[in-house]
């Protein structure tokens, strides 16, 4: 069905790991706060607002104030900690993509002079199921082999909330891991980071066949369908996104992994499991308006966040 590529026409465009070096590179800090939120660390102290319908409801500060809560602490280089093992992640990925995608060619979908609006239904289809497989490919290879690279900027990031000082460089990360939890730690939350980018490439390109092959017919409006039926199927799988960084972390001995900041979890449906019970399932999914889940009390008729000192017997003079 499939033949392996030669290996003259197996060429990397170092120029598109470049482009997502920079990109990385310069969106890192908001990636950083992200991470943090969806371990559950929350520093800063959430405030009072109206949702659109009105009702009072409290709300954690944006992903930007997040930003500058950490720059206050560990200053502007501090604002990029992880970053040499997420761009070593993002590197090796992209190289393991290209070279998995490039090395399976169906005979039929890589026939550039076929024009695809003359095709039938079952051949559209065909394509679609070739170049979804071969996609699917490259996205697990990739996910695979960067896994390790990502579990180090994870925990690298995480350390923000003890201070553990542990993940000082990739190779010392390394070390540690190894020595700690053996090959094993390595790919902590692979299970669930698998399941939400592959899930996500199913779902987003099928609906996105579906609705240009079966319900549009205009061509203006197909060029949408894609990008946003990608947007859909990302926001629907993001639990898993949450759920992966948490077991990345959960039992590596750091604070933000361990009790009472996060539960010692026995897998990763046991943490998504703990997550739903808690609400915890789209940490991180909305950068300015971020609710807060935790609990509420009404005191005299105002909205309040319950403290130690609101159930405290009053003092006798």
């Amino acid at each position: 069905m499939f033949t392996m590529a030669p290996k003259n026409k197996d060429e990397l465009t170092w120029m598109h790991v470049l482009v997502r070096v920079f990109l990385n590179s310069t969106t890192h800090p908001i990636e950083y706060a992200k991470v943090l939120i969806q371990l559950g660390h929350e520093p800063l102290k959430p405030y009072k607002s109206r949702t659109i319908f009105g009702r009072e409801a409290f709300y954690y500060p944006s992903v930007f104030s997040y930003i500058v809560h950490i720059k206050n602490r560990d200053g502007l280089i501090g604002c990029y900690r992880g970053l040499g093992a997420k761009l070593t992640a993002n590197i090796v990925s992209g190289i393991a993509f290209q070279r998995v995608t490039e090395s399976i060619k169906f005979r039929d979908l890589d026939d550039d002079t076929v024009e695809i609006e003359n095709l039938t239904i079952k051949e559209r289809t065909q394509r679609f199921l070739q170049n979804t497989t071969r996609e699917t490919a490259g996205r697990a290879a990739a996910i695979l082999v960067s896994q390790p690279f990502h579990v180090i900027a994870v925990r690298s990031m995480a350390e923000f909330v003890g201070e553990e000082g542990k993940y000082t460089g990739v190779f010392a990360a390394v070390s540690i891991i190894y020595e700690e939890q053996g090959v094993k730690g390595f790919f902590c939350g692979l299970i669930p980071r698998l399941l939400c980018d592959l899930t996500a490439l199913w779902l987003g390109k099928t609906l996105a066949h579906i609705i240009n092959n079966y319900l549009l017919e205009d061509r203006d409006l197909k060029q949408y369908v894609s990008a946003s039926m990608n947007f859909l199927a990302s926001a629907m799988t993001y639990p898993l996104q949450v759920v992966s960084n948490c077991m990345a972390v959960s039992g590596s001995g750091l604070a933000a992994g361990s009790p009472p900041n996060m539960p010692i979890f026995s897998g990763w449906l046991d943490c998504y499991s703990h997550l739903r019970q808690v609400r915890g399932l789209k940490r991180g999914s909305s950068m300015l308006w971020r609710p807060y889940a935790g609990a509420t009390v009404m005191m005299g008729g105002i909205l309040d966040i319950p403290n130690s000192s609101m159930f405290s017997p009053p003092s006798i003079s």
